[in-house]
């Protein structure tokens, strides 16, 4: 059995709403108008709720974004100076010359005394198999001396190996760079044998 066919109360409201629907007179018809402001109405009132509490989470995720972003954007700065300040700063190299070139401890030295070595200053140049312009060009340019004429040349043995002694303008007048290159010195390869500075007396 039901229970609302035991509860006597129950029974009357069941049996008072079934005679409103059925009483045409009991209420006028609501115009469509009317249902439609109605349920805009609820659903407006039950969207409010939802928005104001997803908004301040919305502005609450937009700031920590941004203070993210922030953050990340300083970290970066930060980095980039302290590499920048780490960094030496770069030169160009301008290559070895016969200035700064040195030799090895092993590399014999000039089997020449300065005196004989400053005499090749008053004779003429003998370049050997250098005597061409363009070797000997592409020589003096791999040792730093680009368009510069040697002051005095001549052959020599340096460590059983055959050479050519060349006299190049030093730091100041009075000083002569004196150098032996092999017959096959150019400017990717001068493969010096041996250097040395004098002094003019």
């Amino acid at each position: 059995m039901d229970h609302d066919d035991r509860d006597p109360a129950a029974a009357r409201v069941r049996d008072e709403l079934a005679r409103l629907g059925r009483d045409q007179a009991s209420a006028p018809e609501v115009h469509d108008s009317v249902t439609a402001r109605v349920v805009a109405a609820l659903r407006a009132a039950g969207a409010g709720p939802a928005h104001s509490v997803r908004r301040p989470r919305l502005r609450r995720l937009q700031v920590l974004g941004l203070v993210v972003g922030i953050g990340a954007a300083l970290v970066g700065v930060v980095v980039g100076v302290a590499m920048l300040a780490d960094t030496p700063p770069t030169s160009r190299d301008p290559g070895p010359t016969a200035r700064s070139m040195t030799v090895s401890p092993s590399t014999p030295p000039i089997p020449l005394s300065d005196a004989e070595i400053l005499a090749l200053l008053d004779r003429p140049a003998d370049y050997g198999p250098l005597a061409d312009p363009k070797p000997l060009a592409s020589c003096l340019d791999g040792l730093g001396y680009s368009a510069v004429t040697p002051l005095g040349a001549g052959p020599v043995d340096v460590g059983g190996r055959a050479g050519v002694l060349l006299l190049l303008p030093g730091e100041t007048d009075r000083a002569v760079v004196a150098v032996v290159v092999p017959p096959t010195c150019t400017a990717a390869h001068t493969g010096l044998l041996a250097s040395t500075t004098l002094h003019r007396p």
